[in-house]
């Protein structure tokens, strides 16, 4: 395994994100974290960015 595999596999885990508004939990990818990147509900279909308070 290379250093950049190695790479590749921390930066594609994924992290548990809750909806500001429905609270539902669901697991997003890390890069989506880190880019700030508007997301999606898939229960209730709210657009939020992670980091965004009510």
């Amino acid at each position: 395994m290379s250093i950049f595999d190695a790479l590749k596999m921390f930066s594609a885990t994924s992290v548990k994100v809750t909806c500001p508004k429905c609270a539902y939990v669901s697991e997003q990818s890390s890069s989506k974290m880190r880019k700030n990147i508007t997301m999606i509900c898939p229960k209730c279909g709210h657009y939020f960015r992670p980091g965004e308070e009510k």
